[in-house]
């Protein structure tokens, strides 16, 4: 499975990829991106099976984000997972409505991550291929 880890801190981006590469999920190709504008060039150039998120970036939010790939015919079946420490109640049934695959609040644990994981590939069996 390949990923796209959306996120304008390197370094959160670098200990996503490694709880995502701790977990018991196949994970072949991690590409990454500092915000939401990057994120939908490297969608449009690149395949792949999921995306993570964070909500607050510059340029186009996490949020926005979101809402591109949904409205985007071609991409519109990719999970997004939204990854944020922002776990306002308002912002989580914002994503969720949006259509976000799963909402993880930060700091989380590989375990969390696992399992959240499983939850989303069970509910989009395409996004294993």
């Amino acid at each position: 499975m390949d990923i796209l880890i959306v996120d304008d801190s390197v370094v959160l981006r670098k200990i996503l990829e490694r709880s995502l590469r701790q977990t018991q999920i196949a994970i072949d190709n991690v590409l990454e991106a500092g915000d939401g504008q990057e994120a939908l060039e490297k969608l449009h150039a690149h395949a792949v099976q999921m995306v993570f998120s964070d909500v607050n970036m510059p340029n186009m939010d996490g949020l926005e984000l979101l809402r591109q790939i949904k409205a985007t015919q071609s991409l519109r079946h990719v999970p997004v997972v939204i990854v944020t420490t922002d776990g306002s109640e308002s912002t989580v049934l914002q994503a969720l409505s949006l259509g976000a695959a799963a909402y993880i609040r930060r700091p989380f644990t590989a375990l969390q991550m696992e399992a959240a994981l499983a939850n989303v590939l069970a509910e989009n069996p395409q996004a294993k291929e």
